[in-house]
Parts: structure tokens; C-alpha cells; sequence
């Protein structure tokens, strides 16, 4: 069994962020991740509101995260899952049998995006439907796709989609659109058709490929078939609480991870950090939560002192 001072179950930005500020405290810092280090700052076509940053790709940034937490002695570990935790002795047991024990575990597990819960949304995923436009937007060139939501992310989204795509539409709840203005007024100047107040209630195919969606007026309750060969969904996040919910961590209505002004979870030596703690899902508040969470870490260890 590998022995380490922090762990941090999650490699995105708050995890990345735990890495470096671990491992310059001196401290043996294991991060892992099954998934794609970096969470959705890897896959983010363009981030602008960085301080410090010029715009810069999420890869490329995601890239300088991982370099510079390995440079001060972070370990990067990808696993495929964790099959049991251990709160009480901080021992993490992965599906291969690998074990690993820390003095303190931090939660960055981050969130999902939400589903739609509609028919055909599972049938044809990857098959026409998408999460991620990054990913699939060359699948769509000289097609037509629509995105589902109304706020940054979905902004996001199709000002990356309106570059590749054929045409582009979006569909929102709302009759105006929740974004960053900066977005907005970007969005006004593409090519973009939109269809407000209006709902998915059905994802149309043909067996192999998505042909179209069913729409409802949330207004006036008329429908509406809309023939196109993509949809991108944006409506939100939910958390990836499943372990944290197994070890006993307290969660909140939403079941986002409770933790208090130190990052502290209600199980002692173990905090949480990002978009598993809920509020605002920005990059810069979850490296900042991921900082906190590791100092206090530090003090934890070392009975408050900043002294070894």
C-alpha cells in the first residue's frame, strides 16, 4: 500500500491546484483521475477570463496545470475507478486492488453535465447527440445542430459550433439568454437562430442517427418538429457525489459536498474543493477553493502550525 500526505480524488482544476500547492509544501501529493485531466477547462474551445491569461485553449492551459504541479513533485495518476473508500483510515482501494492511504483526502470530483431525460437522448448518443462541441463539432460540418440552454456554457458551445457547423440554433426555456454579455453580444453578430421559450420534448432519429427534435412552447403548449442532425446539450452540471455519498460525506439538497470557510467536509481530514462543493462553476473558484482547502490541510497535519 502506497502511503501519501494528500490525496485529491479528482484532476481537474481544483485537483491540479491541490497538486501544486501539495507538493510545494513538501507534502507526498497524489492526484488521481479517471477521466481526462482537466475536467472541462481540457475541452474548452477558448478560456478568456483567466487573470493574468491572454485567451488561451483549455487544453493548453489544462497542459500548463499538469506541468507545473509534476515540476514541484505532484504524482498524476490515471484509474479507471475506485471501487471502495475507507473515511476513517483514508484508504483508497481502486477496482484493479491498488490501495493507496493519505493523512488527508480532498474531493475534487467535480460534476457531469446534465441530461435532458427525454426519449431518444440515450438511443443516439454519439450518434447526433453531444455534450461536448469541441469533441463532435467536425461530425456536423455542413449540417444543422441545435443547442439546448441558455447560459455560458451553452454560449460557449455554439459560438464554437457556428465556426464548423452548417447552422446553428439555439433552444431556451427563457426568451432571452442568461450568459456573460461578452457572449451575448458575440452571439448577435453570428448567424444563430433561436427558438425561445421552448423545450425539447423528444430527440427524433431513423434507428441510426438523430433526424430531428420534438419542441414544446412552454408558453402556449404547441409543438413542433424541427428537422436537423445534431443536438449539443448545455442546460447545467450535476455532481459526481457517488463516492463522496458512500463515505459518508454530508451533502447539501442538491448533493453538492457541505463544507465549511476551510473547505472541511463533516468527516474530520477530509475536504472538498470546486464544482463538487456547488456555488459558481468558475475556474478561478475552484482553484481558489483547492488553495484553501490544501492549506488547511497543511495545518491539519501539523497542528496549526505553519512550522514542521
Amino acid at each position: 500500500m502506497e502511503e501519501y500526505d494528500i490525496i485529491s480524488i479528482g484532476g481537474g482544476p481544483a485537483g491540479l491546484t491541490v497538486g501544486l500547492y501539495g507538493s510545494r509544501y513538501g507534502l507526498k501529493t497524489l492526484v488521481l483521475e479517471k477521466k481526462i485531466f482537466g475536467g472541462a477547462m481540457a475541452i474548452s474551445p477558448l478560456i478568456e477570463n483567466y487573470p493574468g491569461m491572454e485567451p488561451i485553449k483549455g487544453i493548453d492551459l489544462t497542459n500548463r496545470f499538469k506541468q507545473q504541479a509534476a515540476f514541484y513533485g505532484a504524482e498524476l495518476r490515471d484509474l479507471t475507478s475506485v471501487s471502495s473508500l475507507d473515511p476513517d483510515e483514508k484508504v483508497i482501494t481502486l477496482n484493479t486492488g491498488e490501495q493507496f492511504k493519505a493523512k488527508v483526502l480532498i474531493f475534487t470530483t467535480g460534476s457531469r453535465e446534465r441530461k435532458l431525460g427525454v426519449d431518444g437522448e440515450e438511443k443516439y448518443t454519439g450518434r447526433g447527440v453531444s455534450w461536448c462541441a469541441t469533441c463532435d463539432a467536425n461530425f456536423f460540418r455542413n449540417r444543422k445542430v441545435i443547442v439546448v440552454g441558455g447560459g455560458n456554457s451553452a454560449a460557449i458551445e455554439t459560438l464554437h459550433l457556428v465556426k464548423i457547423v452548417g447552422e446553428v440554433s439555439i433552444v431556451h426555456r427563457r426568451d432571452q439568454l442568461r450568459a456573460e454579455d461578452s457572449y451575448i453580444k458575440q452571439i448577435e453578430k453570428a448567424e444563430i437562430g433561436f427558438h425561445w421559450n421552448s423545450v425539447v420534448k423528444e430527440i427524433l432519429g431513423d434507428g441510426r442517427k438523430v433526424t430531428g427534435v420534438r419542441l414544446q412552447n412552454v408558453k402556449t403548449e404547441e409543438e413542433q418538429e424541427v428537422n436537423l442532425n445534431g443536438v449539443f446539450i448545455s442546460i447545467g452540471y450535476d455532481p459526481n457525489n457517488e463516492l463522496a455519498a458512500e463515505a459518508g460525506l454530508e451533502l447539501n439538497e442538491n448533493g453538492y459536498i457541505i463544507v465549511d470557510h476551510k473547505m472541511q467536509t463533516n468527516i474530520e481530514g477530509i475536504y472538498a474543493a470546486g464544482d463538487i462543493t456547488g456555488g459558481q462553476k468558475q475556474l478561478t473558484v475552484s482553484t481558489g477553493q483547492a488553495t484553501t482547502a490544501t492549506m488547511n490541510a497543511f495545518l491539519y497535519m501539523h497542528g496549526g502550525s505553519w512550522y514542521k
